[in-house]
């Protein structure tokens, strides 16, 4: 792909929500957003926050309940609350779930992205829960709100498997095979973000450096993903389907990282001393290792064995990993029979 495009408007700052969303909000003409939330979203005081933050004669319409495993008649249900309501807006709030929700709504409207989580900001593919559904697709926010503060309150596990999944987001966006100079960059500075500071999150929640720097490497995962993404993010959303972990999207990664890595190796060669570099892993170190230690000791899984899958499973994550648009960037191109493979290697 010949089209270069970075085109949203971000903010990033401690309290930026409270500072930019009714300035937002004026520039983009939003005076009933519909506003979507999940678990992440209404965790703590983060909804106060967000509802306290808009403008005086803003006339919300609040949806909310949404879970991970979302069904696409939802979707098509929010576009036509947002209809019915004659919403101007949508803010999406939250974890990836009502990010994403956000971002697939049929309508013309306004989006402001706004996360909770180190996971999505908004930005690149979406997650799991629609994988293998016919949807539209995901649409750019005009605006991104990326504030650390309202991260503070996230679960020690579910701080692990975002950054696992931020991390090799940009793992996967700078060995890719689309050509974005721009897009390589903004990945390795998101990997290194992601891998000096993710288990100082994870290990205290109360962290704000840390928060801080994880949610900058989200928004770099988001931003390099325009390149494409590769088998990792293809295999862990097929696997997760088929086992039905449609609240653990990320759980998977650190254990599937070896397998691909080595399989897509022959064709990275030149880039993966840029990869070590970028972890801190010594030029003759096993970069695949690292993460994979890293993943362990954040308590996420080596092996993907203990979720009782069968070869008829296997096969059918297989068929589904191969047909994932991020396979189409991945550094080899992988058959059904490719992933099969790599999926019997990693149980």
């Amino acid at each position: 792909m010949s089209l270069i495009s970075f085109v949203t408007r971000i903010h990033f700052a401690d309290r930026v929500l409270e500072d930019a969303l009714p300035e937002e909000m004026e520039k983009l003409g939003i005076r009933r957003p519909l506003v979507v939330t999940d678990e992440a979203g209404e965790r703590d005081d983060c909804l106060d926050r967000l509802l306290d933050s808009l403008p005086p004669l803003c006339d919300p319409v609040h949806l909310n309940g949404f879970s991970a495993k979302v069904m696409t008649g939802q979707v098509r249900a929010v576009s036509q609350a947002c209809s019915e309501n004659r919403c101007d807006g949508v803010i999406g709030f939250g974890g990836a779930v009502a990010l994403d929700i956000s971002r697939l709504i049929d309508a013309r409207s306004q989006l402001i992205t706004i996360p909770t989580t180190t996971e999505s900001v908004g930005l690149g593919p979406i997650g799991a829960a629609f994988a293998g559904r016919e949807i539209c697709n995901p649409r750019s926010p005009s605006v991104v709100l990326c504030d650390a503060t309202l991260t503070m309150g996230a679960s020690a596990y579910s701080t692990a498997i975002a950054g696992m999944d931020t991390l090799t987001h940009c793992l996967e966006a700078y060995l890719g095979t689309a050509f974005n100079p721009p897009a390589d960059g903004i990945a390795l500075e998101g990997l290194r973000r992601a891998m000096r500071h993710l288990s100082r999150a994870v290990e205290n929640g109360d962290d704000l450096e840390a928060r801080r720097e994880m949610l900058a490497a989200a928004l770099n995962a988001g931003l390099a993903a325009r390149k494409g993404l590769g088998g990792i993010d293809a295999a862990a959303k097929a696997v997760e389907a088929q086992a039905g972990l449609w609240g653990r999207h990320g759980a998977l990664n650190a254990a599937l990282v070896p397998h691909v890595l080595a399989f897509n190796t022959p064709a990275v060669t030149v880039r993966l001393p840029v990869i070590r570099e970028a972890l801190g892993v010594p030029p003759d170190g096993d970069a695949a290792f690292v993460i994979a230690e890293l993943g362990v000791r954040l308590g996420l899984p080596d092996r993907i064995g203990s979720l009782g899958l069968g070869r008829a499973d296997l096969r059918k994550a297989a068929e589904a990993a191969a047909a994932d648009p991020a396979n189409q960037t991945n550094p080899r191109l992988a058959t059904a029979d490719d992933y099969f493979r790599l999926l019997q290697e990693a149980c």
